[in-house]
């Protein structure tokens, strides 16, 4: 009996000495953990930046539309306004017009601004008039749009286009265009959006 309890210490110390991993075992784990993730990351950040490109494309397209039925709705022209400040957030608000044959939106007398998506990554751009404060977006009573405050589009242009990318790079790009007067709308994506303008 006591032969076979020292024997059975004898293996279990010899057992405990033995376990674990070495330090280069331990290395080589780390080093490939490193190399899988390098591979990785640049992918990762783009699925992040597509995702975040899209849900701001997706929040300026329900905005438009819900300009266009608040105003057939409640049968007062509405104007959507966008607003790209500059490392700040991007954003828009819904305001009612009462003058559809010259309207003025003050952008300095608006409380209702909503934010776009994540500001520190995106930036924003409205294809037609000044980059900082581009012209708003008018619907009228019908919900049709109001073209008098936007500058003059060739045929096979889109009346107002709004294109939302990232701060770093061409792409990913995404942009939502009114098309016709009526106001319908369509999502695009990349190079089928104009680039984002930076002034």
């Amino acid at each position: 009996m006591v032969i076979k309890g020292m024997k059975r210490r004898r293996v279990l110390n010899s057992r405990s000495s033995t376990d674990g991993f070495t330090l280069i075992e331990i290395l080589v784990v780390v080093i490939i953990t490193g190399i899988l993730f390098a591979i990785a990351a640049p992918n990762w950040v783009a699925f992040v930046n597509q995702q975040r490109v899209s849900a701001a494309r997706t929040q300026v397209s329900q905005a438009i539309r819900n300009a266009q039925s608040k105003a057939s709705r409640t049968k007062v022209a509405q104007a959507i306004v966008f607003e790209n400040r500059i490392g700040q957030s991007l954003r828009y608000a819904i305001v009612p017009i009462s003058d559809t044959n010259a309207p003025v939106v003050d952008r300095t007398k608006i409380t209702t601004w909503e934010n776009i998506g994540d500001a520190s990554a995106l930036r924003l751009s409205v294809a037609q008039g000044d980059f900082a404060s581009p012209p708003p977006l008018i619907f009228n009573i019908y919900g049709s749009v109001i073209t008098t405050n936007l500058p003059t589009a060739a045929l096979d242009q889109p009346l107002y286009t709004v294109t939302i990318g990232t701060t770093r790079s061409a792409n990913p790009r995404r942009c939502v265009r009114v098309t016709t007067l009526l106001g319908a709308t369509e999502e695009a994506s990349d190079s089928a959006c104009p680039p984002n303008r930076t002034s």
